[in-house]
């Protein structure tokens, strides 16, 4: 993940809605970046359109993974 870049993706089966926040990010900071996050309209390609319609749903924040790979699903073997 870029620097100054969160992600947040929601589960309809869970009623969740995460938001990765970048790696080092500070407890202080969170306020602001929820703010960011949580402004009327941005959620609404997630299907959750306002913060009335995600009433009720959990909220799980996490910092970005320091280290990370990827891996072809494809090419790896059953």
């Amino acid at each position: 993940m870029a620097d100054h870049i969160a992600q947040v993706g929601y589960s309809k089966e869970r009623r969740e809605i995460e938001l990765v926040v970048p790696h080092g990010t500070k407890t202080h900071e969170l306020s602001a970046i929820m703010a960011a996050v949580f402004r009327p309209g941005v959620l609404g390609p997630l299907g959750r359109g306002c913060l009335t319609c995600t009433s009720g749903d959990h909220l799980v924040v996490r910092e970005e993974l320091a280290e990370t790979i990827e891996v072809n699903l494809d090419t790896v073997a059953p």
